[in-house]
């Protein structure tokens, strides 16, 4: 598979996580200044650019 010429990385995640877990708003706004975004779909599509 590839996008755009590029092949994605991937990782297969074993850990089951529990069900119901949220992060508080304060929390995750820390991590807004690295999302990006889609114009499109703005609500789903999130790019996170590195630090």
């Amino acid at each position: 598979m590839t996008w755009k010429g590029i092949a994605p990385i991937v990782h297969h995640v074993e850990t089951i996580y529990d069900k119901g877990i949220k992060v508080l708003p304060t929390e995750l706004e820390q991590y807004h200044p690295f999302w990006q975004r889609s114009e499109t779909l703005p609500k789903w599509d999130i790019t996170i650019v590195p630090g």
